[in-house]
């Protein structure tokens, strides 16, 4: 039992003593104190709601029957926009030509994640396939880390994916000839 005594007296005078009652020692019983604090403890830890984790929601294709697959047509390079992630926070964004000649020259902007560099490339290439297609919702771009890029450059990419409202987007192997070259002149390993 919690108990809490309070003494009770004062100083002694010196001189004639006057006659005074005894004095009590005062008793307070804390136990409903105690039990009240624990009530309110298990109160708010019951009531409380925690915080919920945020996370990204990942879109992956559902898994079909080889049967029902119809092929697909393969989606047009005009409709794309290429990202490549690189070392060293390096940004490289290119377009793909529909058709590759030995003419063909292909143009590589070399961006950084702030507004200013990736956000602006996005909004330009959605710009121009809804002038050349009709809708900058076909916008598809290829989100293609190489091995030395790192896990927060991912990130920041797909949230600007979210913010610039992209649709359509997909992380894949930098393994066709175009990235091999790209790699190559930029100077980053595909290993």
């Amino acid at each position: 039992m919690a108990e809490m005594n309070v003494a009770g007296g004062g100083g002694h005078k010196k001189g004639p003593k006057k006659v005074r009652g005894k004095k009590m020692s005062t008793r307070v019983d804390l136990t409903a104190m105690v039990d009240l604090g624990f009530l309110l403890i298990t109160f708010f830890m019951l009531a409380t709601t925690m915080n919920k984790p945020k996370t990204m929601e990942v879109n992956k294709p559902a898994k079909e029957d080889k049967k029902d697959e119809k092929e697909e047509p393969p989606i047009k390079m005009s409709k794309t926009a290429t990202l490549m992630l690189g070392a060293n926070n390096k940004l490289y964004a290119y377009v793909s030509p529909d058709a590759i000649d030995p003419d063909t020259e292909l143009e590589i902007d070399s961006l950084d994640y702030s507004p200013r560099g990736l956000r602006k490339f996005i909004q330009r290439r959605q710009s121009e396939v809804g002038a050349q297609w009709g809708d900058p919702e076909l916008l598809f771009v290829m989100i293609k880390p190489l091995p030395s890029s790192s896990v927060k450059n991912i990130v920041d990419v797909l949230d600007e994916m979210t913010i610039s409202d992209v649709k359509r987007y997909a992380i894949m192997e930098p393994n066709d000839p175009i990235d091999s070259l790209i790699a190559l002149m930029t100077g980053q390993s595909r290993e």
